[in-house]
Order: structure tokens, then sequence, then C-alpha cells
């Protein structure tokens, strides 16, 4: 099997490493090929592949990060016409910063929406959900 290198923090390796002993992997390469194996899954074609969906895409990511903060808007900006809300919060304490999108867009277009911001910063966090629009409003569907 060839051989890929990879940089993280070093949080992340102590994490990952952490992660394989306490879920029995046999090293931090079994736990990264199988990361990527689904990350890929998650991108190939599904049901929704031809539809238009809503998504909601919530990114956490450290207090008082200005890089990250510049390319959050960076994201906003280049992805301008299918963002129907944006909301930046920061929580409790200055734990941490919130920022919430909802789009609208074809499947395609909102994983790559996704996939931007998770390439925002490697600190950046991202959960996200998809609903195909027609499901929300059935009669559109039919026409």
């Amino acid at each position: 099997m060839p051989i890929v290198s990879s940089s993280m923090t070093e949080q992340l390796r102590n994490d990952l490493d952490t992660f394989a002993k306490e879920h029995g992997y046999s090293g931090r390469s079994e736990v990264i090929r199988e990361a990527c194996q689904s990350l890929l899954e998650e991108y190939q074609e599904t049901e929704y592949q031809d539809q238009r969906v809503l998504a909601t895409v919530t990114a956490v990511f450290g207090y008082d990060e200005p890089e990250i903060e510049r390319r959050m808007m960076d994201i906003r900006h280049e992805f301008e016409a299918p963002i129907r809300s944006n909301s930046h919060n920061c929580l409790e304490e200055n734990a941490g910063c919130v920022e919430t999108f909802v789009i609208e867009a074809a499947y395609h277009d909102a994983l790559q929406f996704i996939g931007t911001v998770r390439g925002a910063d490697e600190s950046v966090s991202v959960e996200y959900t998809v609903v195909p629009i027609d499901v929300m409003d059935p009669q559109r569907s039919e026409q």
C-alpha cells in the first residue's frame, strides 16, 4: 500500500492516536483510511443528485480567530446567491464562535459549499443537514 503523509496539528494527532487506541484500531493509518472512505462516500451520488436542496451548515471554531472569520466572510461573498440566511454567534464566556448558514441550491452546489466551509481551516468543526426542497413543498415536485 502506498504511503501518504499528511500535516495536522499536534492536538489532532494526539486525539487521533487516543481514538485509535480506545476503539481498537491498529493505528492512526487505519482511522485515517476509514475516515477518508467515509468522506468520499458522503459525496457520492445520492437520491438528491438532480434536486434542489435546503442545507443548514454549522461551523464552530475558536473565539477571536481573525483569519477564520475573514475566511467565513470570503465564503459569504463567494456563495452569496444561494445563501438564504447567515448568522455569527459567540458562545458563552468566549468559548468559541458559531457560524450558521442556510443555503438553497442544487445538491452538487450544496456539497461544494459544505466542502468550502470545511476547508476554511483545520480547526473548524462542520456539521450539516440536507433536505430536498420538494419534501417541504410536495406540489413543487409535481410541476
